[in-house]
């Protein structure tokens, strides 16, 4: 084996494993995802004539090269920020944390910024279905299921991650703690603030037989519990096929409730106007959603929320 990859493998056993924001075990999703980036960025190094013996010496120049790189490719947004963020934490990896700096440094023209701006309100109550009804439908067909439908309703989270989620060790009194199963491994907080949200964590603990349980069937792998899940809501007609929304519908019925909280107005998405609308308290109530969502950049929130 090349030195190289010799030391990168040794980086990966040791660091990869582990998330770095709270120390639980990464998916193996996310640490394959993360080798995958990591072997090919250094083999396209290698080819571009920075042939470093050990993974360690990795420094400022060589994420330069590497990002002028791709962007001759022509590569998408998110592939992009994808990638330099696993540099990012690479870096971290081997002391060398601040090495990798924003986006906005190495792709100056917003190459990695997606621009899409939604015009369309995608929740489920915007589209002509009842979350109430159809709650009332999810729990005849699966009391579980429809449980962790609310938790996305409520909480703004992805399927798998209400699937995984760990209520007893979640709950941290006056916020949800959501660290497995989330996208990339970022995890985030979100206030537990209203006594409907109160209700809905202690409910869901009572499908938690024990503190280290997730809402899933304990009877059932992951995948298993995802695709019984796909299962139920496609039986209760909420597929794009069949009423013209899907979960994710509830992701935007969360951000949008949530910038009317934050603004004290309604989205563009909804039918509010910026123009009556203080540009301070829109950008707060904008980054407030999107760290809520589990995103980082303000301009996410275009996609939920509109401009």
């Amino acid at each position: 084996m090349a030195g190289w990859k010799s030391s990168l493998a040794s980086v990966l056993k040791e660091r990869n494993g582990i998330k770095a924001s709270d120390g639980t075990i990464a998916s193996h999703e996310t640490q394959h995802k993360r080798a995958t980036v990591l072997y090919q960025a250094f083999a396209e190094l290698r080819e571009m004539g920075y042939k470093l013996d050990n993974v360690r010496q990795l420094k400022g120049r060589h994420v330069e090269a590497l990002t002028k790189h791709w962007l001759s490719k022509g590569l998408s947004p998110s592939t992009l920020q994808n990638r330099l963020s696993t540099l990012r934490t690479f870096a971290s990896w081997i002391g060398k944390d601040g090495m990798v700096e924003s986006t906005e440094r190495y792709f100056q023209n917003h190459e990695a910024a997606r621009t899409s701006i939604n015009t369309q309100d995608k929740s489920w109550e915007a589209n002509g279905v009842s979350v109430a009804q159809k709650l009332d439908d999810l729990r005849a067909l699966d009391e579980r299921v429809a449980l962790q439908v609310e938790l996305q309703l409520r909480f703004g989270l992805r399927v798998k991650e209400s699937v995984m989620l760990r209520p007893h060790l979640a709950d941290k009194g006056g916020y949800l703690a959501v660290s497995i199963g989330t996208k990339g491994g970022r995890d985030r907080t979100v206030p537990i603030d209203t006594p409907e949200r109160r209700e809905l964590v202690d409910r869901a603990k009572t499908f938690a037989d024990r503190r280290t349980a997730s809402t899933a069937d304990p009877g059932k792998s992951l995948k298993q519990a995802l695709g019984h899940y796909s299962r139920v809501v496609a039986k209760a007609g909420l597929t794009k096929a069949q009423l013209g929304v899907t979960s994710h519908g509830l992701r935007h019925a969360f951000a949008n409730e949530r910038y009317t909280h934050y603004s004290g107005s309604r989205s563009p998405v909804e039918g509010g106007s910026l123009s009556s609308q203080d540009g301070e308290l829109d950008r707060f109530a904008r980054m407030a959603v999107v760290e809520e969502l589990g995103h980082s950049r303000e301009d996410v929130s275009t996609h939920y929320l509109g401009r």
